[in-house]
């Protein structure tokens, strides 16, 4: 679902998506990793300043969260590096996982985050440009999962509260 508002100097942009996204393996049915069921965007861009040289946006995103396997637990797992010769009594092995059935996923938490961007741009001459931008993404700093080590159970996160500032010439 799509709603656009675009009047004048005024831009909002409202999409929504579902879907589901299945596989099959020839045993199992289940949601690869990258079905994400919700997914919402809100836009808001507003030009500013008598020159129009002003630009405020912002963009909000909130999905679903991605499916995942657990980890049902660990095993040593031998290389056996030497082939037939390798000796499994004092070898050392590697640490093996066992998942959850792939039919048996959970999913991640829910994502969202909030980016604002504020541009300027000055004329230089009558074909060159130049703007200058400030951006926050993720404004709130929320905590969202990228993964979860399965190793050490710990949690990894996406981008932190992270300003950027940039220059860009057009001529």
């Amino acid at each position: 679902m799509l709603l656009k508002y675009d009047h004048k100097r005024t831009y909002v942009w409202f999409v929504y998506s579902i879907g589901k996204v299945t596989r099959n393996d020839g045993a199992y049915d289940y949601a690869p990793h990258f079905d994400r069921r919700h997914n919402l965007n809100l836009v808001f861009s507003q030009i500013m300043g008598n020159d129009l040289d002003w630009e405020l946006g912002a963009r909000w995103n909130l999905g679903s969260g991605f499916p995942t396997r657990q980890n049902q637990g660990f095993f040593e797992s031998l290389p056996f590096l030497e082939g037939i010769g390798s000796d499994y009594t004092s070898d050392n092995g590697i640490m093996g996982i066992l998942y959850t059935n792939i039919d048996q996923k959970t999913r991640l938490p829910f994502y969202h985050r909030l980016d604002i961007t504020l541009k300027k741009k000055f004329y230089m001459g009558k074909n060159s440009e130049l703007q200058a931008q400030i951006s926050i993404t993720n404004v709130y700093n929320r905590e969202n999962i990228f993964y979860v080590d399965r190793i050490t159970n710990q949690r990894i996160n996406q981008l932190p509260l992270m300003p950027t500032v940039g220059l860009s010439m057009t001529f």
